[in-house]
Formats: C-alpha cells, sequence, structure tokens
C-alpha cells in the first residue's frame, strides 16, 4: 500500500512538473508573438460610428532611408499634428458627412494625401518646421494661450504663413473667446449669489475688493496698478503677488484652489474683484472676467479693449479705462460701497432672462464646442480639426466640379497683439510703452522676418542662425 502511494505521488508530481513547463514555455511563446505582432505593427483596425483606428506599419530597425509604408486603405485627406499636441497616433475621424485622418506621426508627412501640418502655438520650434513646404501643403494654428506666451504670432510675417487658425480672436477662422464660458445660464445663476445684507457684515473681517494673482511682473501691469488702488481702498490679495491675506491652506494651490466650491463661496462674498488679464489684447479674455460675474462679485476690469462686447448687460462691470486715475476709480467703488441700490444695479443680470446682451448670447448659440468635459458638443480642438477637415474636402468638391478651389490665408488679426504697455507712475490709468516687456515683443518682430526668410526660400535653419539674422536685421533698420 505504501508503495502504491509512493508511485502516485512521483506520478503527480511529475505531471505537475511537466504541466508547469508547458505553461511556462507557452508563455514565452505566446509573448514572443506578441512582441512580433508590436514590433512588426501590422495593421490595426477599430471601427465604430465615429472612427477607424489606423496605426502605421514601421520599419523596425529604424532605417531612415527606407520608404515608409502607409496603410493601404487611407483614402482622405491626411492632417499632421506637427507638434504632437492631442497625442493621437492616427485615426480616420467623422467631421459630420466628411472624414479625416488625423495624426501626430510625422512619418505621414510623406503620404500623398497629406494636406495640413497643424500647430499648437506654444510648442512651435521655429527650426523645427516642415520645411521645404510644399505648394500643396497648409499650416493651421491653435493658440489659445495670453499673448505673453509668444509674441511671434503678434507678427504679419508669422500669422500669414497660416492657412486656418482657432485662437481667441474674433476675428480667427474658428475663435475661442468664450472658452472659459460653459454657457448664458452660468452667468444668471444664483448659486453663489451673497445678498447685500450679508456682504455688508462682511465687510467687518474683509476689504471690499480682491485681488488673487500669483503669475506676478505680468505685461499689463497689474500688480503696479492694484497697489497704487490699495492706497485710496482696502484690498484683500490672497495670491503670491502683493500678498497680504491668506486663503485657507486647503485652497493654496492655485491651480487645484482656485476651481474648488469653498474657493468660489469665499470670492461671492466680497463685493468687487479685480479682474485683470496677464496681457492686453483683444478678446483674450479668461475665467478672470468671467468667474466673478458667475459669482456675482462685480468684476474691476483690464484686458481685452473690446470687454463691452462680452459684458451681460450694460451696467454689469466696471471697466478702469472709463476713469481718468486710480483715485477717480477708488472713489466710485467707495460710492458704491456705501450705497447698496447702486451697487444693486450691477447684479440685475443675475436673475432667469438677465443677460441682454444680444452678441454675446449670439456668440453662444452658434458656438457648436462645450467646455468642461461636455460629451454632446465635444472640445474645442475636436471641433477646429473638423473645421478645417471640411474646408479641405470643400476644395476638393470645388476641383471635381471644375472650379477654383478658395485659398485661405490667415491675416495678422487672427491673433496679432499689441505692443505691451504699462501704466504712467503718476496714478492716471494712461498707459506708456514698458521697455521690458516691448523689447521682447519687438525682438520677435525680427525673429519673424528671419522666420519668414527662410521658410519663404525652403531652407532649413539653425536656432543660431535665424537668431542671428534676426539681430542682424534689427540693427539693420536701426542704423
Amino acid at each position: 500500500m505504501a508503495s502504491y502511494r509512493w508511485v502516485f505521488r512521483t506520478f503527480l508530481l511529475s505531471f505537475l512538473v511537466i504541466l508547469l513547463v508547458i505553461i511556462v514555455v507557452g508563455f514565452q511563446m505566446f509573448k514572443s508573438a506578441e512582441d512580433d505582432l508590436y514590433s512588426d505593427m501590422y495593421d490595426r483596425a477599430l471601427q465604430d460610428d465615429e472612427m477607424q483606428q489606423v496605426v502605421l506599419k514601421s520599419d523596425k530597425n529604424g532605417d531612415p532611408h527606407v520608404k515608409p509604408v502607409f496603410q493601404d486603405n487611407i483614402n482622405v485627406p491626411v492632417l499632421v499634428w506637427w507638434t504632437p499636441f492631442t497625442g493621437e497616433k492616427g485615426r480616420v475621424k467623422s467631421c459630420g458627412d466628411v472624414k479625416c485622418f488625423f495624426t501626430v506621426n510625422r512619418t505621414y508627412k510623406d503620404h500623398p494625401r497629406a494636406k495640413v501640418f497643424m500647430f499648437y502655438g506654444t510648442d512651435i520650434s521655429p527650426p523645427d518646421l516642415p520645411i521645404p513646404r510644399q505648394p500643396h501643403h497648409e499650416w493651421a494654428l491653435l493658440h489659445e494661450e495670453s499673448p505673453k506666451n509668444e509674441y511671434l504670432f503678434s507678427h504679419a510675417d508669422i500669422m500669414t504663413l497660416f492657412n486656418h487658425t482657432c485662437t481667441f480672436k474674433r476675428e480667427s477662422d474658428y475663435p475661442t473667446t468664450t472658452l472659459y464660458l460653459k454657457g448664458i445660464e452660468e452667468l444668471e445663476s444664483t448659486e453663489y449669489l451673497v445678498p447685500i445684507k450679508e456682504k455688508n457684515n462682511l465687510l467687518s473681517q474683509q476689504a471690499p475688493v480682491a485681488f488673487v494673482h500669483s503669475d506676478c511682473g505680468t505685461p499689463s501691469d497689474r500688480e503696479k496698478f492694484t497697489e497704487r488702488l490699495m492706497k485710496f481702498i482696502p484690498v484683500d490679495s490672497m495670491g503670491k503677488c502683493l500678498h497680504n491675506k491668506d486663503l485657507p491652506k486647503e485652497l493654496s494651490d492655485p491651480l487645484k484652489g482656485m476651481s474648488h466650491k469653498d474657493f468660489y463661496k469665499i470670492m461671492a462674498g466680497y463685493k468687487f474683484t479685480m479682474a485683470f488679464e496677464n496681457g492686453v489684447c483683444d478678446d483674450y479674455v479668461t475665467e478672470k472676467f468671467w468667474r466673478p460675474l458667475q459669482l456675482g462679485s462685480v468684476p474691476i476690469v483690464f484686458g481685452s479693449p473690446k470687454i463691452k462686447d462680452l459684458m451681460p448687460s450694460n451696467h454689469s462691470i466696471i471697466d478702469i479705462r472709463n476713469y481718468k486715475t486710480i483715485k477717480e476709480l477708488a472713489d466710485h467703488l467707495n460710492f458704491l460701497n456705501n450705497n447698496d441700490d447702486e451697487y444693486q444695479k450691477y447684479l440685475q443680470f443675475k436673475k432667469p432672462g438677465g443677460v441682454t446682451n444680444t452678441y454675446l448670447k449670439e456668440i453662444m448659440e452658434r458656438r457648436e464646442w462645450g467646455i468642461d468635459n461636455d460629451w454632446q458638443r465635444g472640445n474645442f480642438i475636436d471641433g477646429f480639426e473638423c473645421h478645417v477637415c471640411r474646408r479641405l474636402h470643400e476644395n476638393e468638391q470645388l476641383i471635381r466640379d471644375g472650379k477654383k478651389p478658395r485659398t485661405h490665408i490667415a491675416t495678422v488679426d487672427h491673433y496679432g497683439c499689441p505692443k505691451p504697455k504699462r501704466f504712467k507712475a503718476d496714478g492716471s490709468t494712461e498707459r506708456v510703452e514698458d521697455d521690458w516687456w516691448a523689447q521682447e515683443w519687438i525682438s520677435t518682430k525680427y525673429q519673424a522676418k528671419a522666420i519668414r526668410y527662410y521658410i519663404d526660400r525652403g531652407l532649413n535653419f539653425t536656432q543660431d542662425e535665424f537668431l542671428k539674422m534676426a539681430a542682424d536685421l534689427s540693427d539693420l533698420e536701426h542704423r
């Protein structure tokens, strides 16, 4: 009996060992096959109602002299994100009744259907452009950020390189002027609105004016203005700039804290909020303008010279351009702080139907994209991609009909922002040239000319080469 048990145990142990070996070998064979699959980048397709996913075949040895092999079934216009903004490896996307292929894979620049190179403004590196530019290649610019991030786009030599634009300017092909406004109902909402009696009670522990900025020394010169305003009316500064009051510790992070409901509740308790952008340019409008309106704090505004086009009603903001001096502005703020009825007139739009600006309402009605992960309308990036895609198909249809295709060329008005200025030191609201920020704007003017020189001639260039040419052009003009 014992002998039988020994034989059985030996057999069982041997069986388990053999089974384990089979599993290990099998897994290695499967893993090897899987590795080969991804190394060779076999064609892969994922289809549904909206898109077809396509991955490029590549030379696994990485030989740059090997002619690229493209997916055979791409028979739609190809748009390459030259700056890999979206991270999209490759897909055919439906844009209504037309389709285009989008990818960040630069190899597709040589695809016979390559039509457009797309750029995200902040990520553009001048020496890394697709040069020489082919006659049938168009360029598209998406840049919704502040002019202070890159002054190159303030000059015609750069902007006229692009055929399609998506910027905050209303003149651009696909404007994002209202990027930070979810909807009209957000302006009319009373969710955070603090009654005037409660705001008055809060004055025993806080100032009537709030200033919350942590990006200091900006081209708009907002800290200097606010510092001078503080001489005439109390201002609580809760950011890093001019800091004189702390936010609760959990709200101290400027990125996370400023989108927190508790931060909204604090800001809603202030009668006025300094709503100064970091740069001055037509239609450059951010949450600094929209958030106080949403919360029911009257914004003291400086930024876009056209800001009145976007205010909820004719009497809803305080534009510093309407005052000759900072003291004159402060006198008006003090008057409103002591006169509830006059103050309340600035908040008449905080009710259903309270927004009376027809221009603003028309913009929001026409806007085809949403914000805050609006799954129904998508975002402005997808929207711009489809805008360019539709333009391509429209021109292809014109050609098929024997007609001349439309020529799309941007102008400087699609982004161009003026040379930065600062506030005069005499306490007025007048602006004069700012030597520091203006110099950067001027430098980029000559850089733009140098870049344009190389691109127009189909010449590649290095960073040092175009900067030297820019310096030479500047010297030549100032001799």
